[in-house]
């Protein structure tokens, strides 16, 4: 039985399909940050003071470590609320855009404050994260 033989033409185009095929697939990665210009603050030693947090506003902060971004809700005070950072359809970094976080991966769209679903694929609001206050300075409660 004859064996099928691979035309040159075909051997010749394998490599660029195979880039084009990996570039695709690493702009869906969990680890693509999307953020262009407007990145989240820095909390370096895994604490960010909350004076950096304005009152009555929604900021992304980087905790650093394994999914570092958490979407922080301030209230008044010391009144916090934390979600995720990531999207629920594909884990891909969100990026903060006024008062919505946008998934550069896929279009879906969340509200800032509340973490809800405003545009798909995603179908699961942004899950809660816990935060701590101590000293002044916020972290995550892990």
């Amino acid at each position: 039985m004859p064996r099928p033989c691979l035309s040159r033409r075909h051997a010749l185009m394998l490599p660029a399909s195979a880039a084009a095929g990996a570039g695709a697939l690493a702009a869906c990665a969990p680890e693509d940050e999307g953020y262009g210009t407007a990145a989240p603050l820095r909390a370096d030693d895994g604490s960010i003071p909350l004076e950096e947090l304005p009152e009555n506003a929604s900021t992304l902060v980087n905790f650093g470590g394994q999914q570092p971004f958490v979407l922080i809700v301030r209230g008044t005070g010391e009144e916090l609320t934390g979600y995720s950072g990531y999207c629920t359809h594909n884990g891909c970094a969100l990026r903060q855009v006024e008062t919505e976080l946008d998934c550069p991966c896929h279009g879906s769209r969340f509200d800032a404050t509340t973490g809800e679903v405003l545009v798909g694929p995603a179908v699961s609001h942004l899950p809660p994260v816990p935060l701590v206050v101590e000293g002044g300075a916020v972290r995550r409660d892990l």
